[in-house]
């Protein structure tokens, strides 16, 4: 739904429902699965700090009235929503919805009520009605806060997820990409080729012990996105970026990422990411991080 559709739908809505705590209490109808892969990526992440940054990074699949992101202090992690349309009742009507939403997500992982150790700050004033819609929610809620945001402390980040399943987390993550990339295509080739080559390498990370693929060439992705290989050089260059600094970025990235998982050897980790030979893979490490895999890894485990 368009948002400036959505803001007709919530004003006339305000007006006739006469609750002006409408708000929290869809987001309590709408429970976390009925986001399609948002909500299932969300709820089979593998930690609750993973689950709310599922939430930030591809809240875009679901709504773009809103951008969001999570951050870390010292002592509490917290998820934070940004508008982007202008319209200020919007972003608190989306707010107040969507928190509530999160909120569901969090119990669902602790498996009880969240509590008051959860706090959760709206930008608009102190309503009339402020101890009703407090009640709709069983985190601490405090008005004129400077950001929309749930916040939780820093070490439930950490917590593991009862409801953890990897398979289905990859797969609606990858799911949550394309939704993106759809969207996002027109504005951002960049951004597009991005989210096809992450997706090869989550379905990489699904086929470790299966038949690998190396990773698709400029050629093939210009042919997904319906594009000549001249032509998407050309946007990507708009973009003062090259085919080859995505995908070398993404192997760095992944190659990080996978060292950490000690199931798997440097060798298996270097099939992944796309190379066979392991000698190339570390050459490609030690540019990358002026180690070899090994190395890096063993210096990461003391």
């Amino acid at each position: 739904v368009d948002a400036s559709d959505l803001a007709v739908l919530f004003r006339n809505y305000d007006q006739l429902v006469g609750d002006p705590t409408w708000t929290a209490q869809l987001g309590a109808q709408l429970n976390v699965a009925s986001h399609g892969p948002l909500g299932f990526a969300a709820l089979s992440a593998p930690t609750l700090g993973e689950a709310l940054d599922v939430m930030g990074e591809f809240h875009a699949c679901r709504n773009t009235a809103l951008t969001s992101r999570t951050s870390a202090s010292a002592t509490h992690y917290q998820l934070s929503l940004f508008d982007t349309t202008g319209d200020p009742e919007l972003l608190q009507w989306l707010a107040e919805v969507i928190l509530k939403i999160v909120e569901l997500l969090l119990a669902s992982i602790l498996g009880h009520p969240v509590g008051r150790n959860v706090t959760i700050t709206l930008t608009r004033a102190t309503p009339d009605y402020a101890e009703q819609l407090v009640a709709c929610y069983d985190s601490t809620v405090h008005f004129d806060a400077p950001v929309n945001a749930i916040i939780v402390p820093l070490a439930w980040r950490q917590l593991p997820s009862p409801l953890h399943d990897e398979a289905v987390y990859r797969v609606n993550l990858i799911k949550c990409r394309e939704l993106i990339a759809a969207r996002e295509q027109a504005d951002s080739v960049a951004h597009a080729v991005r989210n096809r080559l992450t997706n090869h390498f989550e379905a990489q990370v699904l086929a470790r012990e299966g038949t690998l693929v190396p990773p698709p060439t400029l050629q093939d992705v210009a042919q997904a996105m319906h594009l000549t290989p001249r032509t998407l050089l050309r946007r990507l260059q708009r973009e003062n970026v090259t085919y080859r600094e995505i995908l070398d970025a993404l192997r760095r990235d992944y190659a990080a990422q996978l060292l950490r998982d000690a199931s798997l050897t440097v060798a298996n980790v270097g099939e992944i990411i796309g190379y066979r030979e392991p000698a190339n893979f570390g050459r490609a490490f030690r540019r990358w991080y002026g180690l070899p895999p090994a190395a890096w890894r063993r210096q990461r485990e003391e």
